[in-house]
């Protein structure tokens, strides 16, 4: 039955350092690209925040408004590591990971962490939006370890729109399927995460062949885009 966590650790293990996700902004010129084992570090200090420091696991919900962006993988999957259900109700979350442009929706979330998509790796140095506390200042002392991360809940503990987490790997799978990935997919996203949808397309579907990523954002430009494809030797395209 397995679990959405479960095809991340399963990817790592058959091939830590192979790029998981290549992710270029056509504004500002960047290209950044991590390893299945640098996302893991970054993914483990999430997890750790979410389990040492505030306590969180199975029964816990947390609310993901966030864009299409590396920086959006490690609280992904790091709420799925510590065991939490997702939720878009501010009233049932227990955290919330935002951005400048969907912090007003964590509403009264009692811990919300904030990132900064135009300077990710780095956060926002001075006062992040609306109150929120910056996500990469909060994550930096946690341990990186893989080997420390347990996994805070089994196949039938709640994890997205009222399905358990085996029905998530499952849903991952058909998905896969009708987009068309085929066993270690590279997969080209142009599509933003506008509902939870769109993130079980864009990174649990690709994980559930064992495939990779590469999110290309601010592009309309179709020559730009197969260019692109073309280098990273992307086979998929979502759009």
């Amino acid at each position: 039955m397995g679990s959405p966590e479960q095809l991340f650790a399963d990817l790592l293990a058959a091939d830590p350092g192979r790029p998981f996700i290549t992710y270029y902004d056509e504004a500002s010129g960047e290209r950044t690209e991590l390893s299945a084992r640098s996302l893991a570090n970054w993914v483990s200090k999430t997890h750790h925040l979410l389990t040492t420091e505030l306590g969180l696991g199975a029964g816990d919900s947390a609310l993901l408004a966030l864009p299409a962006h590396w920086i959006s993988l490690p609280p992904l999957l790091g709420v799925l590591t510590a065991g939490l259900a997702f939720t878009d109700n501010p009233a049932q979350a227990a955290v919330a990971f935002v951005s400048p442009d969907t912090v007003a929706s964590a509403g009264a979330v009692p811990d919300r962490y904030a990132v900064a998509p135009d300077a990710a790796a780095v956060g926002f140095r001075d006062d992040p939006p609306g109150g929120a506390l910056d996500f990469v200042a909060a994550v930096r002392p946690q341990a990186d370890a893989w080997a420390s991360v347990h996994f805070g809940a089994g196949p039938g503990d709640p994890c997205l729109d009222g399905h358990n987490r085996g029905e998530v790997t499952e849903w991952a799978r058909r998905r896969a399927e009708a987009l068309g990935l085929s066993a270690g997919a590279r997969v080209l996203c142009t599509r933003d995460w506008v509902t939870q949808v769109d993130w079980l397309d864009t990174v649990l579907a690709p994980l559930s062949v064992g495939g990779s990523l590469v999110y290309v954002r601010n592009c309309s430009d179709e020559d730009v885009l197969s260019r692109r494809a073309g280098q990273e030797r992307a086979s998929v395209r979502i759009r």
